[in-house]
């Protein structure tokens, strides 16, 4: 029998190796590629990798107490709660894509947050301000990780919270990347005198290494581990938090907390080079993740070289996903008061109407290298994406093939953006192949600022649009759209490869250009992961390209139209990709290097 006590010893037996890596398993797969401490694990019976070690490590623990992979990715969540609170926490919201090997079946359950239903939405602020109390929108994290928990669970969730409060109250050193951001965030964090007790000690930023205790936070996760859902939403800290936003102007009510619920859906589902990808359904950016794998499926890019090297490959890639970018950026929003043509945007005829644009018409008579005598083939970039009306596209799913996803057939429902680039990312498997893909956040980093029994409160109502006719528009219990994309890709009814980031916009592109370098090019997920990154945009011609382009990759794309600027290496600003490869019977677990996420397997 299982019992508390039992995962926590283990919990703490792990926390005192915590920074003294041991290497992880060395096979056949790995020998031409040393694994890295932490960042490359290799593993045979679960694997876990977050944005934080720590949290990783509880992750890992679950699933050698027996915990699945959800119970693992819960417990992992809880963690990063704790020692990313600027990325998520009990105040955010997010989503987690759940795939059954037993059933064959895929499952997906949003709980992002949602706007109070307060009638007169003039009453919130449609102004970007990070630090306005009209941010917080109805937090979801906590009931979402306990819906997923009671539908899918195996342990107790005594068990699944406890490492969480064993690390808030005693503490943990910073990590330098959160004493970065608190450093930055300062202002922010001195707007109320609790979080600058705790994160700025007589008036000083916490410093890397520096031990940071949560005590409050830890109270409320205990409440929530003896109460459930109702040890958040209703009681003490539901009555703080009303409170709380009341007094900043927040019309947020007690009643709305109640009223949350998470909501279970049927993924967006595509194929791509025979392998089928499942992904998040709107309000979430899954069809994008869809969308430009079948724009580049005709293309054999493996043949064409790298994008880092060679042109044509590159503009491919950026093309595809400015198409992509534009038609999220045009359709996408909250379906239950919105009409999103997802069916049309994924389907292959409205794909065939698009590949016209990866391929433009040719303008002889450019110098080559400064050498008038020489000229290329240029393919003329456009200035801006068009965008064309998916909704005119019958309204099938031809192409997609909903069986491939589930052996049940469950079906599939039709259900000016912000530049958000603070969430973090969870990638799960466990002994039977089972897997979770989760992605939550609490917006900005620390939120709106709002400082509630622990927690930061989310940031998520000025995601909204302005704009009242746009699929966006702010409106009385409605989910903002969001760039989260969390996929799990299937081979021969088996989990391939499992997928998310964090970074904001560029979470559905650095998620796809990962996916095309393991399966298009065969890289090992490592290379994969430290590819440099491309960020094209969708209204200009302006491409950002991280460091280790080529020069004559810059000198091509200005010759056909780009605007190539060039990016730090390992930027945050390409996100945090955590991938799991599942392949010839091993799990390789990742952590992108861009972040201090590692990854831990077994």
């Amino acid at each position: 029998m299982i019992t508390s006590h039992s995962i926590l010893y283990s919990f703490l037996f792990l926390l005192t190796f915590l920074f003294i890596q041991c290497a992880p398993q060395y096979n056949k797969i790995s020998e031409t590629l040393p694994p890295d401490q932490g960042k490359r694990v290799v593993g045979t019976n679960g694997m876990v990798v977050s944005a934080h070690p720590l949290a990783s490590e509880v992750g890992l623990t679950v699933l050698q107490a027996g915990g699945n992979a959800v119970d693992a990715a819960v417990a992992t969540a809880f963690a990063l709660g704790v020692v990313e609170p600027m990325m998520g926490g009990l105040g955010g919201s997010g989503s987690m894509l759940i795939w059954n090997q037993q059933n064959g079946r895929a499952e997906y359950l949003d709980f992002y947050a949602r706007s109070p239903m307060h009638p007169d939405t003039s009453v919130l602020n449609y102004t970007y301000d990070d630090m306005s109390p009209l941010g917080a929108a109805v937090p979801g994290t906590v009931a979402g990780l306990m819906e997923a928990h009671e539908r899918f669970g195996k342990l107790s969730r005594e068990d699944l919270l406890q490492p969480a409060i064993t690390i808030a109250e005693n503490g943990f050193p910073v990590h330098g990347l959160l004493s970065r951001v608190i450093e930055a965030e300062s202002e922010k964090l001195s707007l109320y005198h609790r979080p600058a007790e705790i994160f700025l000690p007589e008036g000083e930023p916490l410093r890397a290494g520096e031990i940071l205790r949560q005590p409050e936070l830890a109270e409320t996760l205990r409440k929530i581990q003896q109460q459930g859902r109702d040890g958040f939403y209703k009681g003490e800290v539901a009555s703080e938090m009303i409170g709380v936003l009341h007094e900043l102007g927040n019309p947020m009510t007690e009643e709305d907390l109640i009223l949350f619920e998470p909501k279970w859906k049927r993924p967006v589902c595509g194929v791509y080079r025979d392998h089928v990808v499942l992904s998040a359904p709107p309000p979430q950016s899954g069809f994008q993740i869809i969308q430009t794998l079948h724009l580049l499926d005709g293309y054999d890019l493996g043949s064409m070289g790298l994008p880092t090297r060679s042109y044509e490959p590159m503009h491919l890639l950026a093309t595809s996903l400015r198409i992509s970018t534009a038609d999220r950026n045009r359709f996408l929003g909250d379906p239950d008061h919105y009409p999103i043509p997802v069916s049309g945007i994924v389907s292959m005829e409205y794909v065939e109407k698009r590949l016209p644009e990866l391929e433009t018409e040719i303008i002889p008579e450019i110098q080559n290298h400064g050498n008038p005598s020489q000229s290329i083939d240029v393919r003329n970039v456009h200035n801006k994406c068009v965008i064309y009306d998916p909704y005119q596209n019958p309204d099938t799913n031809t192409g997609l093939s909903l069986s491939a996803y589930s052996l049940r057939d469950i079906g599939y429902d039709d259900s000016t953006y912000r530049d958000e680039t603070q969430t973090t990312h969870i990638s799960v498997i466990d002994s039977e192949g089972n897997a979770v893909a989760l992605t939550f956040t609490v917006g900005v980093y620390f939120g709106s600022g709002v400082w509630v029994a622990g927690s930061f409160l989310n940031s998520s109502q000025h995601i909204f649009s302005g704009d009242p006719e746009s699929p966006n528009a702010l409106g009385p219990g409605r989910i903002p759209r969001s760039t989260t994309t969390p996929t799990i890709i299937l081979s021969d009814g088996n989990v391939r490869l499992i997928a998310g980031a964090a970074g904001g916009n560029r979470i559905p592109t650095s998620v796809i250009q990962n996916i095309v370098y393991v399966i298009a090019y065969g890289m090992d997920p490592i290379d994969a992961i430290r590819m440099p990154r491309l960020f094209p945009f969708a209204s200009s011609p302006v491409l950002d390209l991280e460091h280790g382009f080529s020069g004559d990759i810059y000198q091509s794309a200005r010759a056909h139209g780009y605007q190539p600027v060039s990016r730090d290496p390992f930027s945050l600003y390409f996100g945090g990709v955590h991938l799991i490869e599942q392949r010839g019977g091993y799990y390789i677990g990742v952590a992108d290097p861009r972040r201090d996420g590692e990854a831990r397997g077994y």
